[in-house]
């Protein structure tokens, strides 16, 4: 059973605050160095994920961004209306909708995917071999605890 952790012990930790700084400092640097665009980290990511799981309605996608409906809702209009995703009839409910990723929204994510690795594949040509390796098997065994894997 694992037991709560309060806000003091992650406070009091370095360790667990260290690491959650240097995270959030990879990110800033992927996101900022990775590619020029208009939009916010969420809104790229909830773009991510109707990519990645299309077709897919508003709901589901907001639960696997762990934001809400109306939250979701907004950055759902602010894709549609730069037109990289599009709202199509569900099938098997025509009062629902289903969003899928335009051509341009696909062309956007790839696009700062590829210079996101190519930034990083430039930060991971600096370290040796066991380096290199340390640092993949981190990130491999940090995701599968966090579940994200």
């Amino acid at each position: 059973m694992t037991r709560a952790v309060s806000g003091a012990e992650i406070v009091g930790n370095a360790d667990v605050a260290t690491l959650y700084h240097q995270l959030t400092r990879i990110n800033r640097t992927l996101r900022t160095r990775g590619g020029k665009s208009n939009l916010t980290a969420g809104v790229a990511a909830a773009l991510w994920t109707v990519i990645n799981h299309a077709p897919i309605r508003l709901s589901e996608l907001a639960e696997r961004e762990s934001v809400t409906a109306p939250t979701m809702s907004r950055i759902v209009a602010a894709l549609e209306e730069q037109g990289f995703v599009e709202r199509t009839p569900d099938p098997d409910d025509g009062r629902a909708r289903l969003l899928t990723p335009t051509p341009a929204g696909v062309e956007l994510i790839a696009n700062a995917r590829t210079e996101r690795a190519r930034v990083l594949a430039a930060a991971l040509d600096r370290l040796d071999d066991d380096d290199r390796s340390t640092v993949s098997r981190g990130l491999m065994i940090l995701a599968q605890a966090l579940g994200t894997t």
